[in-house]
Formats: C-alpha cells, structure tokens, sequence
C-alpha cells in the first residue's frame, strides 16, 4: 500500500495553486489526516512549530553563524554526503581557522583529507579535493567582494561560484536570510511534491527548477506556512522514515 491510498479515497477539496511567472495548476489538497497530500505536509508543518520541533526563532535554520560560514556548511555538505558528514567537515574546518584567514585549496583539503569525528566513531570525507577547490573559491569572493543582500540576487551571485547550483544557493539563503523567496529542491521535496501532485514527474531539477521553485512556494502560499518550514520538515521526515513515504509511482 502506497502513502496515497488515504488520499485516493477520499481526495478532499481541491484548490488552485498560482506560482508567480507560470500557468496555475489544479490540485487535490487533501486532508491533514491523509498521508502525502498537500494537506498532510502543511499540517506536519504547523504541528511542527507548536510542538517545538522546529524552534521559534527566526533564522532557526541556520547551520552557521554568518553568510561566511552558511556558505561553508553548504557547500560541505549536500549532495553525495550524509547530512552529519558535512557538518562534521564544517566544524573541522572552522576549528582550524580556516574562515579567519586568507586560505588556498590546499589548506582546505589538508583539513578535509584527516579523519573526521561522528560521534564515537571516525569517518573520511568524501570529495575532499574537489570541495576545497570550491570552497576557495567562494571564499575568496566573499572576501574580496560585497554580496547583494536582496535573496534573489543574493542566488544570482552565489550561482556564479564554482560548486553551488540552484539547490545549494536556495540552501544558503533560507538558511541565512530565512527567506521564503526561495526553495531547496532536493530528492526529498521532489519526491514529496511528485507524489502529492504538485509537481509533474517529468519536471527536473536539471531543467525545471525554477518551475518546481514556484509551484513549491505557491504550496506553502495556499497552506500558510513558511517555505522555508515546509521545506525543512519534508526533509526531515522523508529522510528519517524513507519507507514509509513510498511513492505512488513504484
């Protein structure tokens, strides 16, 4: 049985969604009680701010204290890498004063290349050449540059920096800004949105993100909570019960 069966029994009002520069789409909103509906995610959302899951605070999403940092939290983390990997390589990184100075590629990769702690155990970083070039990168434009503080131009500036895409410059401006101006489209949230029929499955990040970005927004627009939440809490539910969110196309 997948997530959906409660959903295509009885499928619940049905609302229009209305992404800003693109055509409206219809959908079945669902019910809060429905597993993987519209609904069920807001509703997740809002339980998750009154119960404290998610703290009250307004830049609650931040892994770092500055753009600096939130640039090198994000940048070490995402794609290929267990979350706690790469804040595990941020953490080993900011100890060794890296963000403090004027640092080279191979300062960086130094640090990433030595065992990292997690944990009780040890575990090696993974792409540890690669990110330290790319990390250099960014910061040396950070210091040597002032950027936008506007979110969207912010990402326009941050997409010019080798290594960051659309999903990791979205993941340093909620962070950073709490903005809801824009999302991070990751497997989970794709994966959400496909099966809840918000997003088509033949849209990809690859070539559709600013579509799924919109649709994405006008999601948490019609539901009354912030992007950056509803984001987050699909994050952390799919990936901490992957099972149990099985998708309506398997």
């Amino acid at each position: 049985m997948t997530v959906m069966t409660q959903a295509l029994r009885n499928p619940g009002p049905i609302v229009l969604l209305s992404p800003d520069g693109f055509p409206s789409r219809t959908v079945r909103w669902g019910h809060r009680w429905q597993v993987g509906t519209p609904a069920y995610w807001v509703g997740l959302t809002a339980t998750a701010i009154q119960d404290g899951r998610l703290r009250e605070s307004q830049h609650r999403h931040r892994l770092g204290g500055d753009l600096v940092e939130e640039v090198t939290a994000c940048l070490l983390g995402g794609h290929g890498l267990p979350h706690q990997v790469g804040l595990a390589a941020f953490e080993a990184v900011r100890a060794d004063g890296l963000l403090e100075r004027p640092v080279d590629a191979s300062d960086i990769e130094r640090v990433l290349r030595r065992p990292l702690k997690l944990g009780g155990r040890t575990v090696r970083y993974r792409f540890p050449a690669q990110r330290a070039r790319y990390l250099a990168a960014a910061l040396t434009r950070l210091r040597t540059q002032n950027p936008p503080e506007s979110a969207r131009v912010l990402r326009e500036w941050l997409l010019d920096i080798p290594g960051i895409g659309p999903k990791t410059a979205g993941w340093i401006i909620r962070n950073h800004l709490a903005s809801d101006d824009v999302a991070v489209i990751d497997i989970h949230v794709l994966e959400a949105g496909i099966d809840a029929s918000v997003f088509e499955a033949s849209w990809t990040p690859a070539r559709h993100y600013d579509l799924l970005e919109a649709m994405f927004l006008a999601w948490a627009r019609q539901g009354a909570v912030s992007a950056a939440d509803l984001d987050a809490v699909i994050w952390a539910e799919r990936a901490r019960i992957p099972k149990a969110y099985t998708s309506q196309r398997s």
